[in-house]
This record gives structure tokens, sequence and C-alpha cells, in this order.
């Protein structure tokens, strides 16, 4: 008896994937910067307001990895496969036209205060106000007195007697600071999108290249400009400036 070969059925790839492919594809030919962010953490309406602050100057989109490479592929730009292979994270992208340092400055303006969870990092001194917390009194006042926050009762109500820092910028926030900063309503940490990797006119950027420090740039150049004024007044160059 004759051994037959095993013919398998061609795979049908869905119509989903393919639409998916081919917008990918068109929107990598059409914007110069494509940049990539870590969903995790980030909620559904905060990506939605994200979205919307950046209608005029970017698209985001969460898409799989392994099609953003076929759409890659697609648009001739093989190489930004390495935008995505370093992580095992699902990833949402941005594409737009303005350039990756001044996309991630607009980012980071853009961030929005959410309550902040346990384990996280305080953006800002976090300040308990002065308030009605419009809480009754009950065993809620042994956790305001462990994080220092001085109390009173008036009204049948719990009243925050004075503004309280609870955490400076910088400080990991406990669980028992989580809660109740929650239930007063304290939103105490800034979340956002965090570029990690950037393609710009064939170069890749990373989360550190990107960063810039815009205070010390501002400084760096008025110290030049004062070195420069410096340096034409010892040589006698005359200018506005001198």
């Amino acid at each position: 008896m004759s051994a037959q070969a095993v013919v398998r059925p061609e795979r049908k790839i869905p119509e989903w994937k393919k639409r998916e492919v081919e917008e990918l594809a068109k929107l990598i030919s059409s914007h110069r910067v494509i940049a990539v962010f870590k969903l995790t953490g980030l909620r559904a309406n905060l990506l939605h307001e994200i979205r919307r602050k950046l209608r005029d100057i970017a698209i985001l989109r969460v898409a799989k990895k392994t099609l953003f490479k076929i759409a890659a592929e697609r648009a001739g730009k093989p190489e930004l496969a390495k935008l995505v292979e370093d992580f095992k994270e699902p990833l949402g992208f941005i594409f737009s036209n303005t350039s990756a340092f001044k996309l991630k400055i607009i980012l980071d303006k853009n961030r929005i205060p959410m309550h902040a969870k346990a384990g996280e990092t305080a953006d800002f001194d976090i300040v308990v106000p002065e308030m009605n917390t419009g809480l009754p009194p009950g065993p809620i006042l042994s956790e305001f007195g462990k994080l220092g926050i001085p109390t009173k009762i008036e009204g049948g109500q719990i009243w925050i007697a004075k503004d309280t820092v609870v955490a400076k910028k910088g400080d990991v926030i406990s669980p028992e600071l989580a809660s109740l900063l929650a239930r007063l309503d304290i939103k105490s940490v800034l979340k956002g999108v965090v570029i990690e990797k950037a393609y710009e006119d064939g170069v890749i950027l990373t989360r550190e290249q990107l960063e810039i420090d815009l205070e010390r740039f501002s400084e760096d150049l008025r110290s030049a400009h004062q070195q420069a004024v410096l340096l034409s007044v010892e040589l006698g160059y005359v200018t506005k400036e001198t």
C-alpha cells in the first residue's frame, strides 16, 4: 500500500485580522513617528481621555504585536519590529507626525490625576485639606489618627481640622493611606501614557533617550548665552547684546 501525503487544509485568516493589518500598514505609511507604550495598569477611561486630548496630533491604537510586525513588513518598514521585540506585555501604539520628543512632553503634560493604589509612588506632595469629610464618627477615626490627620466632630460628621501633608513626592503610598484617600476622593497620582520606544525618521529611540530635563536644558541655554556674551566683550566683538 503506497503512502499518501497528508494534505493539511489551508488555515483561514479571520477577516478582522486582515483589516487590522491593512489599517496598521496605512498608519505606518502615513506617519513618520511611531511609538509604543505598555497597556498594563492603564484603564479604558484613561486611554479614552488621552486619546481625546491628542486628537489633533496623534492616533492611539491598541493592537497585537504580531499583527503590527506583519503590517510593518507590508508598509516596507520591517525594522519597526524592533519596537516590540523586548516586551512581553500588551502594547499600545501611537502614530504621529510630531517629533517624538515633543510628543513625550505633550503626554507628560496631559497626565491625569487618579486614585492611588497601595504601593504606588506619590507624584507630588499629597495634602488632605481642611474639610468636612461627610463621614460619620466610628472606627475610621483611628485611621485618621494613625496617619497623623487631626480631626474634629461637628454636626455628627468628621471634619479635617487643618490641611495636612500625608505623603511627600516620591513616597510609597501605604494600603491604609490609599484606602483613606479613595474614601475622601483625593486623587494623588498622575496616570498617563509613557513612551517606551519611538521610531522617528529611521531611528529608534528608547525611553531613556527621550527624557529631557527642561529646567536643566533652559539653564544650560542661559549659561551658554551668558558665556557667549562675555566672550564677545573680551574679544571686542560688537553685537546687540554687548
